[in-house]
């Protein structure tokens, strides 16, 4: 018996609707997935923080609250629907922003450093789930002597701070509240007048300015660095792209002053917010099922 032409082809195009169905419920995620997120905040003031997230193109849910830790998270509902904003459509997924608003100082020791590797998220579908974020740190805003001001910064394919002293001093570390996260993720030079320029000791692959950028590496500077007043001092900072994360750091540089006194200066303030493509957002659905399936 010979299959008429017109059921041949029908039969072809149910067979590749269902090739098609089953193809997209495999890749179908689960729960939303969520960025990795290295942000420094200021946990004297309530603010608004921006989290990215992935979801299928069809998922209509929305965020209740948030929590890290004992601190709540709520979203801010005068921003798109239900608080969240749809960024950019790759394919089956979307990328999203939604602002969170915090009151840490509610829940948090005036002097005290909380750091949170996970964020609990309480969806309205009546699902809750535990995501790595990366790391935030609320850290309570501090008035210390500070004898470095600010002279001028720019921004590019990396940050860059210039900075004159006010006043003799020793410089003794530079570190940031994500140095065991991103090490060899994130990098930092230091240039003055008197410093003699290292060899960058591990090149950034595929940044060509980064490695021509003047100034030593932290990592091989001989601290503690001396500075005399009227030095100045330059900061750069660059973040691997391929981290694929929203990110708020500040950089800290401590030492102590001519007269023996400490201090510390955040400086370098980078801000970033991820630049992301069709397959960067399949990297970042891979590496997050990874972890899920390993907890």
């Amino acid at each position: 018996m010979k299959i008429k032409p017109f059921w041949a082809i029908l039969l072809v195009i149910v067979l590749i609707w269902a090739g098609n169905y089953i193809y997209a419920e495999k890749h179908k995620l689960k729960h939303p997935v969520f960025l990795n997120h290295y942000l420094d905040l200021n946990a004297d003031y309530e603010q608004y923080i921006p989290f990215y997230f992935i979801t299928n193109k069809e998922d209509t849910s929305f965020i209740q609250t948030v929590e890290l830790g004992s601190i709540r998270g709520m979203p801010d509902q005068f921003r798109g629907d239900n608080g969240i904003e749809e960024m950019e459509q790759f394919g089956r997924y979307s990328l999203k922003r939604v602002y969170i608003q915090f009151n840490p100082e509610t829940y948090v020791t005036p002097s005290e450093t909380k750091k949170f590797d996970e964020m609990t998220v309480y969806f309205s579908e009546n699902h809750t789930t535990n995501y790595p974020i990366g790391r935030i740190v609320f850290q309570p805003e501090k008035e210390e002597r500070n004898p470095l001001s600010f002279k001028s910064g720019s921004s590019g394919e990396y940050t860059e701070t210039r900075l004159n002293v006010t006043e003799a001093l020793a410089l003794e570390s530079v570190s940031t509240a994500f140095d065991d996260a991103l090490q060899d993720r994130f990098h930092i030079k230091l240039q003055n007048a008197n410093s003699n320029e290292t060899v960058q000791p591990n090149p950034v692959i595929e940044n060509a300015e980064w490695n021509k950028a003047t100034g030593s590496d932290v990592r091989e500077v001989n601290f503690p660095l001396h500075l005399d007043k009227s030095d100045w001092l330059t900061v750069k900072s660059y973040a691997d792209p391929s981290l694929h994360a929203a990110m708020d750091v500040k950089i800290n540089l401590s030492g102590t002053t001519e007269t023996g006194k400490p201090f510390t200066a955040q400086v370098g303030h980078l801000q970033y917010e991820p630049d992301l493509t069709k397959d960067s957002i399949q990297q970042i659905i891979d590496e997050r099922v990874e972890v899920a399936h390993h907890e």
